[in-house]
């Protein structure tokens, strides 16, 4: 019988030194463990700055994009008025000046005024 309570004090023994390791090693570990949780703290802190300024910059890399279009298009239609000019000045110089144009008028009414009176009897 000496030898079971032997054993049993055995295992007690065992299960008071597993106790006291366990708790040593949680306090051995408990800075440890607050520094990483520190540690994860500041990394997030960081990881939402950047996404931040990621966000701000993809809005300001937009924002110079459609002033880039806006400028494109304003140059790109000053260029194509600038191209047009020496077809404009051309047609300038063909085309003929509203007084000739009116005495052609005039003089085809004075034709078909004379026409009318010839064929009509008198």
């Amino acid at each position: 019988m000496i030898i079971v309570y032997i054993s049993i004090a055995v295992i007690v023994a065992a299960l008071v030194y597993l106790g006291y390791v366990a708790y040593k090693t949680f306090k051995d570990t408990k800075p440890t463990i607050n520094s990483l949780q520190e540690t994860a703290t500041r990394v997030q802190n960081k990881t939402n700055a950047i996404k931040e300024e990621t966000d701000s910059l993809k809005f300001k890399q937009q924002k110079l994009m459609n002033d880039f279009e806006k400028k494109k298009k304003a140059v790109n239609t000053v260029v194509f008025s600038v191209k047009q000019t020496p077809v404009e000045f051309k047609n300038a110089l063909v085309a003929k000046p509203v007084a000739e144009l009116e005495q052609k008028n005039k003089a085809r009414q004075w034709n078909r005024k004379r026409r009318n009176r010839t064929m009509q009897p008198q």
